[in-house]
């Protein structure tokens, strides 16, 4: 069975991070990439909307350091993340800290002490609410899929309404459905489809979701009733 953690390795020792990669691999993850350095792991971070976890030595042997690259994560992705170091020192620790790692990994460790980190912090943040990456001007926004209310198809682009702001992706209505993956979304017009949780009430030509009436098309009609009155 396919992990869903997509991870990106930020090490600048390639041997420690060739093994780091192997390890993950061997334990079914995804590895989006290495990066040596931080401006490598600034530009993988701004193209590859699809990394959702990293982890970063906090040593790379430059100016900027991991820590540097963590707070980028914060300010920018907002993705789980944890220090890899061979340094355990007060200092060091404190100031990990409080960049809110999910966890701190020391220098030397096991492929188990990788895999029981890594599926703790799984169970806690991934597997809990479900995300989706979401391009908003020059910013990557990770979006809560419950917070989603409906899609709208708009040509080439796909209008996410959620309960805080619109967000506009250059997709297909099926495609971004299939990224998503989540069978609390419903087609219910060629044009639409709603996070079934949202809908508040159904007649034979709409969906209520707010003050909203989402046009409801014959086709998905049945479907959907089916899945509200359950």
């Amino acid at each position: 069975m396919t992990n869903n953690l997509n991870i990106l390795i930020i090490e600048d020792e390639l041997l420690i991070a060739e093994m780091l990669k192997e390890m993950l691999l061997e334990l079914n993850y995804k590895v989006a990439g290495i990066a040596k350095n931080y401006a490598i792991a600034a530009d993988v971070l701004k193209r590859n909307n699809e990394i959702n976890f990293a982890i970063l030595d906090i040593n790379l042997n430059e100016t900027k350091t991991g820590l540097d690259v963590a707070q980028l994560i914060n300010n920018q992705r907002k993705i789980p993340f944890i220090f890899l170091t061979s340094y355990s020192d007060k200092k060091t620790f404190k100031e990990a800290i409080e960049l809110k790692p999910e966890a701190y990994l020391i220098k030397p460790f096991s492929k188990m002490d990788l895999f029981t980190t890594l599926e703790i912090i799984k169970a806690r943040t991934l597997d809990t609410e479900r995300t989706v990456v979401i391009k908003d001007g020059h910013l990557s926004v990770k979006v809560k899929l419950s917070a989603i209310l409906w899609l709208k198809s708009e040509n080439v682009y796909v209008e996410v309404k959620t309960t805080e702001k619109t967000y506009v992706v250059r997709n297909s209505l099926d495609k971004f459905l299939e990224e998503l993956a989540d069978d609390i979304f419903f087609r219910i017009h060629r044009s639409y489809a709603v996070n079934v949780n949202q809908v508040k009430a159904v007649n034979g030509q709409y969906v209520l979701i707010g003050e909203e009436k989402i046009p409801l098309s014959r086709k998905f009609r049945d479907d959907l009733l089916l899945s509200f009155n359950k």
